[in-house]
């Protein structure tokens, strides 16, 4: 899986789209429910998978 190919959204991006916050962000990122990759200090989500997590919890 090559990141040119996959689109993955910043933490503020996901956050507006899953309208959380911060806390519960890092919440669901540490259970395990969103694939992400680790840049420096910020957090990358796979798109594929936040659109998962949206169907898993309407």
């Amino acid at each position: 899986m090559s990141e040119n190919t996959t689109k993955y959204l910043t933490s503020k991006e996901v956050k507006k789209e899953l309208k959380v916050q911060d806390c519960d962000l890092s919440h669901i990122r540490n259970s395990g429910n969103l694939q992400f990759i680790k840049k420096g200090n910020s957090y990358m989500y796979l798109k594929e998978s936040i659109e998962k997590y949206k169907t898993k919890n309407i």
